[in-house]
């Protein structure tokens, strides 16, 4: 049901890509951040500007008032990106669990215009984690426990109303559940409804395709709100990981039984590159 489902999907907003009405040059994407929710969006940094991502997850909500809901536990990413030109983006970023750093970089391939249907971006990445006495002696070199991927980015705006679709490739690492390395092949699709100017609610459906990695597949809702001094993204999602690998290998939660993680993507742009054009 999950794959007719994606099938689905991609058929949709394939179709949109070719057939969708085209709107004016300069079109702004509805999907707000570089984010969508846990994973990478069709967007980029601009040109000199550095942005602070500050990514927290809650615990289990399903513990009720005892562990408020979650707040008694909490896990977080620290990331930076910055925009070398329009076209070009690189991050950085380290989360708590595992203690992995991360790294990516994006390309844009093609900007959305009224004589182009849709957004084309291509990133890659890779992550480490550095937790001491956790992976087996074996399996516990530096390569070994690198992951790496690479993904398409695919976004159509039309309207208020925006499509997503991430094919991609992930050589996992090891992974301890597992108790080996995966190849997979991955799948990410989401939709977007700006409901006004500074305020969007989005869908994101992160798909792994490989039976050796065990629970749900990472289904989240994202509301992203723009303060004008910042992007705040309000999460729920059965995955409470922030980093690609583990979002991709590692949802813990389930919706069907109630097991979510509330959480927030705080994000702050600077410039630090002036530009004559720009004024506040």
């Amino acid at each position: 049901m999950k794959r007719i489902s994606l099938f689905l999907l991609l058929h949709v907003i394939l179709t949109c890509a070719v057939s969708g009405q085209e709107e004016e040059n300069g079109i702004e994407n509805a999907f707000q951040g570089t984010r969508i929710v846990n994973g990478q969006s069709a967007n980029l940094t601009g040109d000199g500007e550095l942005r602070l991502l500050i990514q927290h997850r809650f615990g289990d909500i399903s513990g009720g008032l005892y562990e408020l809901f979650g707040l008694d536990v909490a896990s977080m990413r620290l990331g930076f990106e910055y925009g070398f030109g329009d076209n070009f983006n690189l991050g950085v970023g380290r989360s708590t669990w595992l203690k992995t750093y991360d790294a990516f970089a994006k390309y844009r391939l093609v900007q959305q215009k009224s004589d182009f249907p849709f957004s084309a971006v291509l990133s890659v990445g890779s992550s480490v984690p550095t937790i001491r006495d956790y992976f087996p002696e074996a399996s516990d070199n530096f390569s070994d426990k690198l992951s790496w991927n690479a993904q398409l980015h695919l976004s159509k705006t039309m309207g208020i109303f925006a499509l997503h679709l991430s094919p991609g490739f992930l050589e996992t690492g090891y992974l301890y559940d597992v108790g080996e390395n995966l190849s997979v092949f991955t799948l990410g699709t989401a939709a977007s409804v700006r409901i006004s100017k500074k305020v969007s609610a989005n869908l994101e459906y992160l798909a792994p395709f490989n039976s050796d990695i065990m629970g749900d597949n990472a289904l989240s809702l994202g509301v992203d709100l723009d303060t004008g001094g910042h992007l705040f993204q309000l999460v729920l999602s059965n995955n409470n990981r922030m980093f690609h690998q583990a979002v991709y290998t590692n949802s813990t939660g389930s919706w069907g039984d109630g097991n979510l993680y509330f959480g927030f993507n705080l994000i702050r742009e600077f410039k630090l590159k002036y530009d004559p054009g720009w004024t506040e």
